[in-house]
């Protein structure tokens, strides 16, 4: 064979070999993302809090009993004035123990409802915290859960839970029956990104605030939509981080919007903008991530302020009135304070998330000698 022939047949197998190896490497590396994909999409759905931003999954934190003072617990209960009445639930995952204690409800006969968005479940409760029962699991689905947040109670003591990474409604009975579900992950209508606040008015229809999509939604106790508004920004009707919602005896509709707007605003059940008050800051009547809200029948709304971890207090003019609460693992003192609610008889249930995301280090036995 003519040497020149010899070498050009040389670097055609060399080129040859070296497309086959490179695509060798392209393959595997595209195998390798797409296994890695997969397995991250199984993590999450096996992680309850699916690795959110209030996430308490870190091998960091120090979840067990031990890391909290023996006057720490999860739910606590309040007078009109913020003066401690009663609390209850100790880290932990059997009846009445939490890891990430959220979101709350009453129901007529004033049971109480406690999401906990790290066990996956929702836990009945009478008014003194005696255990009744409990509901869910992790996983996708009926009776399923991937961080429940929020929660209503409608006018025949049904329960609707907000399924922050579920990006669905669910519907119970006052024992946990699961009734029905509705939406999916999008942004049109009847659809949610991070569903946050739920809230049902007077006539059973059921309001969902969407902290990704920045709006709210309006349905009939089936799911059927009716309508939305909102949408980001820092005007009137907009939002920059949607939480809570709830709905005074009017049907006006109060949605809780953090950081930047750092504010309450006002509408009626149709949507039209009220009013609106707060700012970011410290002092009386501002806000550092403001999360749950309800209003009492007279008129007074509480706020939860969780970065300043407090609760405050308005008239139904929203004037500032008075606020409790401070840093530490007392029952008249907070860790990450989130959801409120209210009793037939005024009393006020707060719940506390305790030692996660920026409370994860929290020496909750230093309080201890205080």
């Amino acid at each position: 064979m003519h040497l020149d022939n010899f070498y050009q047949i040389y670097k055609l197998i060399i080129t040859i070999s070296f497309i086959v190896i490179i695509n060798g490497i392209l393959i595997t590396f595209e195998y390798n993302l797409a296994y890695s994909q997969s397995n991250s999409e199984d993590t999450d759905t096996e992680n309850c809090i699916n690795n959110q931003i209030e996430s308490v999954l870190s091998s960091n934190d120090d979840l067990s009993s031990d890391s909290y003072s023996s006057d720490f617990h999860f739910v606590k209960k309040f007078d009109k004035d913020g003066n401690i009445i009663d609390s209850w639930g100790n880290a932990g995952s059997k009846n009445g123990q939490f890891l990430h204690a959220h979101g709350i409800t009453i129901d007529s006969q004033d049971n109480v409802y406690v999401s906990d968005a790290e066990n996956c479940n929702i836990q009945k409760f009478d008014k003194d915290g005696n255990f009744i029962t409990k509901w869910g699991t992790k996983g996708i689905g009926p009776s399923k859960f991937l961080q429940p947040e929020s929660m209503a109670v409608d006018s025949l003591n049904n329960i609707y839970v907000a399924e922050y990474s579920g990006k669905n409604i669910q519907k119970f009975d006052s024992e946990g029956k699961f009734i029905k579900m509705w939406g999916k992950e999008g942004s049109k209508k009847g659809e949610f990104k991070k569903p946050w606040g739920v809230a049902v008015d007077s006539k059973d229809n059921v309001y969902v605030s969407d902290q990704a999509n920045l709006r709210v939604q309006k349905f009939d106790s089936e799911g059927k939509f009716i309508k939305m508004w909102g949408k980001e920004g820092s005007k009137k009707g907009q939002f920059v981080h949607q939480h809570d919602i709830t709905v005074d005896s009017n049907d006006y509709v109060y949605v809780t919007d953090g950081r930047q707007n750092s504010r309450v605003s006002v509408f009626d059940s149709n949507g039209k903008f009220i009013k609106m008050w707060g700012s970011e800051g410290k002092d009386e009547g501002q806000f550092i991530e403001d999360h749950g809200i309800v209003v009492d029948s007279e008129g007074n709304v509480y706020v939860v302020d969780t970065r300043n971890v407090r609760v405050q207090k308005f008239d139904s003019e929203n004037n500032f009135i008075t606020m409790w609460g401070s840093l530490g693992c007392k029952d008249n003192q907070f860790l990450i304070p989130h959801d409120i609610a209210i009793d037939s008889a005024g009393y006020l249930y707060v719940t506390d998330s305790g030692k996660s995301h920026f409370r994860a280090n929290y020496d909750c036995n230093q309080d201890e000698n205080k």
